[in-house]
């Protein structure tokens, strides 16, 4: 039979193996009034245990697209535009398990296109208090005139046209007389309860336009 003490400690064992793992929960939680209540009140927990895991964390609501549209210089034809992440992960697909070169030119690409919507954020907020009620086109202008002058943007952006010139150079086309536009959104992930509803339109939202720039330059 246990001693009483070893009864009380095998419950208190327990009882604190539950609080852990209910304050870890509640801290991993979207925003919500006892999360910023415990953040406030025991900041030592977090530093001491370290709670940066993304395992229990909502997943994404989107997707990045990167869209090249590209059109003959002063010409009157369509512009052609070019999807480029899903189609580097559908070569990184295709090529595994021997896929390094993919893998490099996708986490170029993906980090190029991250850091862009990064400067773009970081700037796009600032026109919304002086001018409300203007277009997210406007808002990206404003946002993009702000970095112009910035030699981490201008290295982004030439990253991105650089890649244009080689996936054009890969199917073959002349890019002397062509110029581009970057096109950066955020494309809604179908929900799991929509799987099934065919009348479900993914919205896709502009995050980053540049207007269109010579590839021969």
């Amino acid at each position: 039979m246990k001693k009483p003490v070893y009864k009380i400690l095998s419950y208190l064992c327990i009882a604190a193996f539950l609080v852990y793992w209910l304050i870890i929960f509640i801290l991993i939680m979207p925003s919500n009034s006892v999360k910023q209540i415990i953040s406030q009140h025991s900041p030592r927990f977090k530093n001491t245990f370290g709670i940066g895991w993304t395992l229990f964390t909502p997943p994404n609501t989107c997707n990045d697209r990167l869209y090249f549209i590209v059109r003959i210089i002063n010409g009157h034809e369509k512009p052609d535009t070019i999807e480029v992440l899903e189609n580097i992960a559908l070569q990184k697909q295709a090529h595994a398990p021997f896929n390094q070169k993919e893998n490099i030119i996708d986490h170029l690409v993906n980090n190029t296109v991250w850091n862009i919507k990064l400067i773009v954020w970081s700037n796009k907020k600032k026109p919304v208090v002086d001018v409300p009620g203007m277009s997210d086109s406007l808002y990206i202008v404003n946002a993009i005139a702000a970095v112009e002058g910035r030699q981490a943007y201008s290295a982004y952006r030439n990253t991105l046209i650089n890649y244009c010139r080689i996936i054009l150079q890969q199917k073959k086309l002349d890019a002397a007389d062509k110029e581009v536009k970057i096109m950066i959104t955020e494309k809604q992930i179908r929900p799991f309860k929509k799987m099934t509803d065919s009348n479900f339109l993914q919205k896709e939202t502009l995050v980053f336009e540049t207007p269109y720039t010579p590839l021969n330059t």
